[in-house]
């Protein structure tokens, strides 16, 4: 297989509708389920920290209030360890050629560590004269210049088959994550002036979402040849599915 193919994309189309429903329907279900269970998870942390002491003192980070609760410092250390160790699980199974559960997870350690760096790491910057400590914001605004280097990287690191198939599940995950928040949240600064934050929200996670849903489809039946290319496709219809879910929501 071409190096910079790896995934197994085609321009014939050369799965069928039964064998194309196979490879996502099930995996789909599997990464709907996973994400109940993480989300449940860090739920039920964060509603036991409500109310504790702050770590940090109350602030305002890219105009959101932060909530630096200690059973959410807990969660996003925990978090922040398993994804890890889902990680390497991934990249063990993926190199025993056992695609489904190398699958499941990566994306189990991808979600663990998109919640603990982008959706906990944030809340626990310390606001001084000097900013002594100031964890990014990367679904918002100012993380832009972050996304195109990451953006860059991942095609170099494509292009160069730098990494095992379930090394690569655990990156999109995050990656998928991540950037399914910014294109909401991320670029509503730059049309702020046109709209209010709910239509763009709204607008755009309709749009974003569905040529994503629409284009996961196209490759997964029209161009993907191999499993884990059905499962990136998958991956992609979830993403799709979340980035709809998220604008309409305004979550």
């Amino acid at each position: 297989m071409n190096k910079n193919n790896q995934f197994g994309f085609s321009k014939k189309p050369l799965v069928g509708i039964r064998e194309g429903l196979r490879d996502w329907g099930l995996p789909l279900a599997g990464i709907l389920a996973i994400t109940a269970v993480l989300v449940a998870f860090f739920a039920l942390f964060i509603h036991f920290g409500s109310g504790m002491e702050p770590v940090v003192p109350p602030h305002l980070d890219d105009g959101e209030a932060v909530d630096s609760s200690p059973t959410r410092l807990a969660f996003m250390c925990l978090a922040f360890v398993l994804a890890f160790l889902f990680g390497w699980l991934a990249c063990k199974k993926g190199r025993e050629e056992k695609i489904l559960p190398a699958f499941l997870l990566g994306y189990t350690g991808g979600t663990l560590l998109w919640q603990s760096t982008g959706e906990c790491a944030w809340h626990f910057s310390i606001v001084s004269d000097d900013y002594l400590m100031c964890f990014p914001h990367i679904e918002g605004a100012s993380a832009l210049i972050l996304v195109i280097v990451t953006s860059i990287l991942l095609i170099y690191c494509y292009r160069r088959n730098a990494f095992d198939w379930g090394v690569w599940v655990f990156v999109l995950s995050f990656i998928g994550n991540w950037f399914g928040h910014f294109v909401l949240i991320g670029t509503y600064p730059m049309v702020s002036g046109l709209m209010e934050e709910d239509v763009w929200f709204r607008g755009a996670g309709l749009t974003i979402g569905l040529v994503t849903i629409l284009t996961a489809l196209f490759m997964n039946f029209y161009s993907a040849r191999t499993r884990q290319a059905r499962l990136c496709c998958c991956l992609m219809l979830y993403f799709g599915i979340g980035i709809i879910v998220t604008g309409v929501s305004g979550i």
